[in-house]
């Protein structure tokens, strides 16, 4: 099959930061009983035939034919054997951790992604009511663990759906995930990107407000003093500090729109939380660059992980990578754009944990970094 189709819509999101950071996102596109969906680790911005896998439709619809354990890790261990097993003969590559779902969806042309714009509905308290009010034909799908979980409630609620309407969605909102889209061509899918993106700025209250800031270099300084001696020197910190951050990182309260994980791809790649360090650091007799690397060293002993986002009170933002610090301004984005719909909403935290601890995210990691 030719897949120029599918590589060019690929790219044309994947380059667009409005909808897709680093890796995220994937597509797929189905010919009879054959699907090709992206390999895990392949960034669309740049991915060609290579990065997508062929898959057997028929064997992906056997496996809701099985039953699976009840325990997580044995049930996401056999789904995954299984996932792999439904590919075709002479592949290598490990598909996406959504391809079950991809192939659930009836449509030729599969885009699923992750714009900030759309994961402020998803992420909102209002969102399940929002996202019925502006897209009455979309299908929401409440918070659930992704994976097979994920395709099995998909699934369930399509089947509801269909039986109700007598259509399949074309649109899929996932609380604090993103979006899927349908469609028989690129273009129909392009059509419809485009009628949820339009229709969202419309109504969208209160756009981020991303003007650079200069932070105090002599605390800047400190800080990175402090957090150097704790992940090493050849850390590339990334150091952010806009006039939407100087009203959040003012106090504490203020800072909760951002304390937490919205969607998967913000814990995978900035962490499910930030490290908030308190401006007491700055007082007169206190070692500041101790008092930092105490702060990150005390966070790795309660959490088991090093922080990802160093937040400094009323200083600045500092990431241990760009890759980090584009996912806290994606969480930046969101966080704002959820207050056009009853505020912030953040992952659960048996969610946070299960993606924390997910072999299929830990494989991501290391197959994009």
């Amino acid at each position: 099959m030719d897949l120029s189709s599918l590589i060019a819509i690929s790219r044309r999101y994947g380059r667009d930061k409005d909808y897709v950071l680093l890796g995220g996102g994937n597509t797929s596109v189905k010919d009879k009983d054959i699907m090709y969906v992206k390999a895990s680790g392949h960034a669309l911005s740049d991915i060609d035939e290579s990065g997508f896998v062929r898959m057997s439709l028929p064997r992906l619809a056997r496996i809701w034919d099985k039953t699976y354990p009840a325990d997580k890790d044995e049930r996401e261990d056999a789904v995954l054997a299984d996932m792999m097993a439904c590919r075709c003969e002479g592949e290598t590559a490990r598909p996406s951790v959504e391809a079950l779902l991809h192939s659930l969806i009836p449509f030729t042309y599969i885009v699923h992604l992750h714009p900030a714009l759309v994961n402020g509905v998803t992420c909102a308290q209002a969102g399940k009511a929002s996202a019925e009010a502006l897209f009455p034909q979309a299908l929401w799908i409440p918070l659930v663990n992704p994976g097979y979980i994920l395709a099995q409630v998909v699934r369930e609620e399509m089947a509801v759906y269909k039986k109700v309407t007598g259509t399949v969605p074309q649109v899929v909102l996932l609380q604090n995930h993103g979006i899927f889209v349908g469609g028989r061509s690129p273009e129909q899918v392009e059509a419809a990107y485009d009628a949820v993106m339009s229709k969202l700025a419309r109504h969208i209250t209160r756009l981020p407000h991303l003007d650079a800031r200069k932070p105090e270099k002599a605390k800047v300084a400190k800080v990175l003093e402090g957090l150097s001696a704790f992940y090493g020197k050849d850390t590339p910190f990334a150091v952010l500090l806009n006039k939407e951050l100087e009203t959040k990182i003012s106090d504490k309260d203020s800072f909760y729109p951002l304390s937490s994980a919205f969607t998967p791809d913000h814990i995978v790649y900035s962490g499910f939380k930030p490290l908030w360090i308190g401006n007491e650091i700055f007082k007169a007799r206190v070692d500041t660059a101790a008092a930092v690397k105490a702060s990150v060293e005390a966070f790795e002993q309660e959490h088991g992980v090093r922080p990802k986002v160093i937040v400094v009170q009323g200083v600045a933002v500092f990431a241990i990578s760009d890759k980090a610090m584009d996912l806290f301004t994606d969480t930046i984005k969101v966080a704002a754009y959820t207050e056009s719909f009853g505020g912030p909403r953040f992952m659960d935290d048996d969610q946070i944990e299960f993606i924390r601890t997910w072999e299929v995210e830990k494989y991501r990691v290391s197959v994009t970094t």
